[in-house]
């Protein structure tokens, strides 16, 4: 089973029915220019993912994709992106998915 850091679906108790916003589909690619990096892509709208060797994960209504290559829960973003120290001196944690 491969993990992600996702935002799980949020339901209401009375009803059962999702409380966040139906999105449609997009695709976009994130950016900090502060820190001068890349960030991740950002797919919204329930888009199907599929990995290289075939696997299908479950349709979400968003996810952000690792596209620097650091991510440790490839293929989704963990901002890894972000250096270890940034300019103004803040130090960037990095966590492991056990």
């Amino acid at each position: 089973m491969r993990l992600s850091f996702r935002t799980p679906f949020t339901l209401d108790t009375k009803t059962g029915k999702s409380l966040e916003p139906e999105l449609g589909g997009s695709i976009a690619l994130i950016a900090d220019p502060f820190m001068g990096v890349d960030g991740p892509i950002w797919v919204r709208g329930g888009i199907p993912i599929q990995s290289a060797d075939g696997e299908i994960y479950e349709k979400r209504n968003r996810v952000t994709l690792c596209r620097c290559g650091k991510s440790l829960n490839k293929p989704f973003c963990d901002s890894s992106h972000y250096p270890e120290k940034s300019q103004g001196g803040i130090t960037m944690a990095r966590r492991k998915v056990s």
